[in-house]
């Protein structure tokens, strides 16, 4: 088996029937296999699941994080390379599997992420995002070309990892957001390299939650800030709660311009909300790893 797919579900019946249909479209040589770890799905994403062929895999939904499904469904793959892929990421044409492996070719990449695009009309906010950390040009990132690291947005909505590597570096399953982040450093440290690939791009988007925009942010600043080991005090938090009246302010004014400038005015009145709970999220995330000794 050359390549195995990992899709990681709960409650996707609006998403993943058009996902694995474009898989089957792929224009791909190589031999591939698909496995769907399902954390709990109330919904009919198992009943379309079980019409394709699949390894089904079901993980009992309190033991869920986003690392522990990825081994899961890595510990059940056969395949030389592992693709992982969000339920809700559609792969955009029959190219994408094929453009998404070929960096695999340079033997020191370890892993490879492709282009993520979100339909603004949808959710602007993730557009203006994923325009920011997805771009047009290849780029293979590396420990020489370190002044570049901020520049890698590793991402397991979708990307490939050759399984020997993950045999010696596996997920973090303790975490509760940016399980890639840690991976990513983790593995450039060690010296590998990671490819971006443009040309494997997927549609990715969410529909606009304000609950969901704080409850991200806050998940995804406290495991970043875990990760950095950033500086864990009383003085530190008041650092954090100045810079955030600096960070809401000229976060929706990006956001305005963003939204006025493409034409997706009836986000207009909602975007101040939204950025707020994304920069409260931000200041709750900081505030649980400040005060966590």
């Amino acid at each position: 088996m050359d390549v195995s797919i990992v899709i990681r579900t709960k409650n996707e019946e609006n998403f993943i029937d058009a996902t694995l249909r474009r898989i089957a479209e792929q224009d791909l040589t190589a031999s591939y296999e698909i496995i769907v770890v399902d954390s709990g799905s109330t919904d009919t994403t198992l009943d379309i699941v079980k019409r394709y062929h699949t390894k089904l895999v079901c993980i009992p939904q309190e033991k869920f994080t986003y690392g522990r499904s990825l081994n899961v469904g890595a510990s059940h793959a056969d395949g030389v390379y592992i693709v992982n892929l969000s339920a809700h990421a559609c792969p955009s044409d029959g190219k994408w599997l094929r453009n998404l492996i070929a960096s695999f070719e340079d033997s020191g990449v370890a892993a490879v992420y492709g282009r993520q695009m979100s339909r603004g009309q949808l959710n602007p906010f993730e557009a203006r995002r994923n325009e920011s950390f997805f771009g047009r040009g290849k780029i293979v990132f590396s420990m020489q070309n370190r002044g570049m690291w901020k520049r890698v947005h590793f991402s397991n909505s979708n990307s490939a990892i050759r399984k020997e590597v993950w045999k010696r570096f596996r997920f973090n399953e303790e975490v509760p957001y940016a399980e890639d982040i840690w991976w990513q450093r983790e593995v450039m440290a060690a010296g590998f390299s990671i490819a971006y690939a443009p040309d494997a791009s997927v549609y990715h988007t969410h529909k606009v939650s304000l609950h969901n925009a704080y409850k991200n942010a806050k998940a995804c600043t406290y495991s970043l800030a875990a990760m950095d080991h950033k500086a864990q005090s009383i003085f530190m938090l008041m650092v954090d709660l100045g810079a955030f009246w600096g960070l809401v302010p000229n976060s929706i004014l990006q956001n305005l311009r963003y939204i006025w400038r493409n034409r997706y005015r009836e986000y207009l009145i909602i975007a101040p909300f939204y950025v707020t709970c994304e920069c409260l999220g931000w200041l709750m995330g900081r505030t649980a790893y400040r005060l966590n000794r």
